[in-house]
């Protein structure tokens, strides 16, 4: 989430959002309807192919428009055409049907080592690419001639950014399946706390934010008896709300007019 929304200087980006991690679960569910898909590896692979060609397209799309709510609009679109083609891939048959489940609601039930590998090698991977554009995504944001003169690489934060954000989304959502609130919020509130510098942000952020995963996860599991509320609809639930408080206080346009 924060490396999403400085690199497109939008405030409301948010992988959930803008369609990586439905593009990754998409890309998931194809691949196992067409029985390619059935290794951790393969998925991982998918995931990522997914999440890279959504990053693309949506930012495509949006690029030829100054306004900030335009990215999420398109992602939206997207989101809801990939999420539409998931479901059709489901109704292929029962089988592959039972075997998406996992991918079109974020979830930590019934996962197992493989997956926590995923998840921790994808955290590894898209860390180390986070820390390469933090400082140029720093100097980025004061803008792109006064990033050259500090000596800051414009080409370096994008690039940086890109990849960490694939990386993350992609294997946290091979991992779990896709969710998305957490990194919309999350860095709106720990950038209230240590101010809006991306290299002091990301640490904070990520341990806020698996601290706010395992909560709705735990509340899941307590507040339906002997079955679970899958953490993606508790993360909606709580997330909701506070993506409405954003736009009802104009968090894009503000951002828009600081840039």
């Amino acid at each position: 989430g924060v490396l999403a929304q400085s690199w497109t200087r939008n405030p409301l980006a948010d992988p959930g959002f803008i369609g990586i991690t439905a593009g990754a679960s998409f890309f998931v569910a194809l691949g196992t309807a067409i029985g390619i898909a059935t290794t951790t590896g393969m998925r991982t692979s998918f995931a990522l192919v997914g999440a890279g060609i959504t990053t693309l397209l949506v930012l495509a799309v949006s690029r030829r428009f100054q306004d900030p709510l335009t990215l999420i609009l398109v992602g939206a679109g997207v989101s809801a055409a990939l999420g539409s083609g998931a479901v059709i891939i489901g109704l292929y048959s029962t089988d592959v049907l039972d075997s998406m489940r996992r991918w079109t609601i974020g979830s930590t039930f019934g996962r197992g080592p493989e997956d926590v590998a995923i998840a921790g090698i994808g955290l590894l991977i898209g860390l180390a690419c986070a820390a390469m554009a933090a400082r140029p995504l720093d100097l980025l944001a004061m803008g792109e001639e006064s990033s050259l003169a500090l000596g800051g690489s414009p080409t370096t934060a994008r690039v940086g950014a890109a990849l960490s954000v694939v990386v993350l989304a992609g294997s946290a959502t091979a991992a779990t399946g896709p969710i998305a609130f957490v990194g919309f919020a999350i860095p709106h509130i720990v950038r209230r706390v240590v101010g809006p510098s991306v290299a002091t942000m990301i640490l904070p952020s990520a341990l806020l934010g698996s601290c706010a995963v395992l909560a709705a996860d735990i509340i899941g599991r307590l507040i339906v008896g002997n079955s679970e509320l899958e953490m993606s609809i508790v993360l909606a639930i709580v997330g909701a709300p506070f993506l409405i408080w954003g736009a009802h206080r104009g968090v894009g346009r503000a951002w828009g007019d600081n840039a």
